[in-house]
Order: structure tokens, then sequence, then C-alpha cells
């Protein structure tokens, strides 16, 4: 169901409530985003109006991706590990060795930040 991204495009119908398909692909995409190995407690926000440069936890994200939308063209989740259309496949049964590595040293940074900020 999630190989076509085209739901990405459809968030609300004629009367502006979310549609039903669009929520489903939001709860795969946090999943996804959230079982890769460097996603701890949060990831970065690709919604249209944090455009990845802020982080969220699973629920901010779901509401932030339902309210405004994703970032544009945003088909691949590169930011979040993906680095094909086929990784997504892997995530829910296989292993995946594939690691996308700005998304690692987004990570390392966010995690250095954190530490150094004594959160």
């Amino acid at each position: 169901m999630m190989d076509d991204r085209s739901w990405i495009d459809r968030r609300v119908d004629d009367s502006g409530f979310v549609i039903d398909e669009f929520k489903e692909g939001v709860q795969f995409f946090v999943r996804f985003a959230f079982s890769r190995p460097r996603a701890k407690l949060e990831i970065k926000c690709p919604c249209s109006k944090c455009k990845c440069r802020k982080w969220g936890n699973p629920e901010v994200v779901s509401v932030h991706l339902c309210k405004h939308g994703f970032m544009n063209n945003y088909y691949t989740w590169y930011v979040h590990g993906e680095t094909s259309s086929n990784t997504v496949r892997n995530f829910e049964g296989e292993s995946s060795n594939m690691e996308f590595v700005r998304n690692e040293v987004d990570a390392l940074y966010h995690e250095m930040v954190v530490d150094a900020m004594g959160a």
C-alpha cells in the first residue's frame, strides 16, 4: 500500500477534513522513521512548516503532518534513512544495512547539542 506515495499530495477532502488514507500514511511514515537505528525520542519533522529543521516526537510529528502536510516533493524519505523506494519495504521484516550518512551526522549532532544543554 505505501509503495505508492501519491497519498502525500491528498491530505484533506473537499470539506477540509484529513483523509483516512493520509492518516494511515502518516502512521506508516512515523513507524518507519522511528524504526531507524539512529532514531531515539525525536526525528526531524518533515511537515511543510518545519521542513526537517525542527525535531519532534512521534505525536508532534504526526500532528504537524496532518495539520501542515509534508514538505514539497518529499516522496523519498532520505532525511529519515531511506535511500531508495525499496528501503521502506525492508523496515517491517528484513534488516537493511543501508543508512543515509546525513541522517547519521544530524542525529549525532543533535545528540551532542542535547548532551551539552544537559537535557
